[in-house]
């Protein structure tokens, strides 16, 4: 473990959990999902975020062990001229193929729902105060998530830098 790939993988983490607090509240936004009612937090609302963002964390713990390898093989490699633009696309790939997959979760969830319970409008859902209904959503989300942990994981080894290793005759 190289202390400069530790430090560039926290600062990683840090900003785009910043990020992903912010694509949470425009998809709040989007879908005209009121926060909060009489200064106080919905407990639905809580669900439907904490399930969003658990499972984006999910996908990112993946993905921020898979940028700090990249990071310590692109600084050892020798042949690359550019190191600094090589780890930056390497974290653009990663990270922004953990935003993809969690918001195509949510989508997949979201017609999984429509078929079994119903077409239901979260933010009306979230205005009556529906747990259960939140409960339910977040659960299967974060069972699908589960579930494409492995398949996520090998999908961005494709992306992920690969060592030479030589041999002499």
């Amino acid at each position: 473990m190289d202390k400069q790939s530790l430090f560039f993988t926290s600062i990683v983490g840090i900003v785009v959990i910043a990020l992903m607090l912010i694509a949470i509240q425009f998809l709040a936004k989007r879908l005209k999902i009121q926060t909060n009612t009489e200064q106080k937090i919905n407990t639905s609302y809580s669900i439907w975020f904490g399930s969003l963002l658990l499972s984006f964390i999910q996908f990112l713990k993946v993905a921020l062990e898979l940028v700090e390898n990249s990071i310590e093989l692109i600084i050892a490699d020798k042949s690359i001229n550019n190191t600094f633009v090589a780890v930056m696309e390497q974290i653009a790939i990663f990270t922004g193929f953990s935003f993809l997959f969690t918001f195509l979760a949510y989508y997949i969830v979201h017609v999984i729902i429509k078929f079994s319970i119903g077409n239901r409008n979260d933010s009306i859902e979230i205005e009556k105060g529906n747990v259960g209904y939140f409960l339910i959503k977040g659960i299967v989300l974060l069972t699908l998530v589960f579930s494409l942990i492995t398949i996520f994981e090998h999908f961005l080894r494709w992306f992920a830098p690969s060592v030479e290793t030589p041999f002499y005759h």
